[in-house]
């Protein structure tokens, strides 16, 4: 898959360690547009906001990070669009629709308010924690990947 087409958010930084995790890359000073910086653009502002540090494992060996990637030395990264809109909808669309649904089953059924708001809550929670499981170990596809 070639990750740098028009279908891939593409981002820069600045290599400022290395781990035995991947590279530490600074993103801070990096922010293409204004609505990104302010975290309201196409989602990876918020990386470069929350996270002004991200670690991206380039591939290879780790000893060899340190002359193929200088400390100080400028690297590309991508996200595919895809990925991102399939994150945002597994994170916030996927409970939200959940807890909708079974509220409004409950209330449909003649449950009282009360109960149908600390359902609706509930499920939601309940959604939230579920999907943080069943993504443990698949995280990986929606990690940044190295470009150059």
């Amino acid at each position: 898959m070639n990750t740098t087409d028009c279908n891939a958010i593409v981002r820069s930084g600045t290599v400022i360690a290395h781990s035995e995790a991947g590279l530490v890359i600074d993103v801070t000073s990096n922010v293409a547009c204004q609505k990104c910086a302010e975290g309201r653009g196409c989602g990876v502002g918020l990386l470069a906001r929350r996270q002004p540090h991200i670690v991206i494992v380039p591939g290879g060996l780790p000893s060899q990070y340190l002359s193929l990637y200088p400390i100080g030395s400028l690297v590309s990264f991508t996200v595919a669009k895809n990925d991102v809109n399939i994150l945002a909808v597994l994170v916030y669309a996927l409970p939200l629709l959940f807890a909708i649904i079974i509220s409004g089953a409950a209330s449909g059924g003649g449950a009282n308010d009360w109960f149908c708001a600390l359902l609706f809550f509930s499920t939601l929670i309940g959604s939230a924690i579920i999907l943080k499981c069943l993504l443990r170990g698949r995280v990986e596809r929606f990690r940044p990947r190295l470009v150059s």
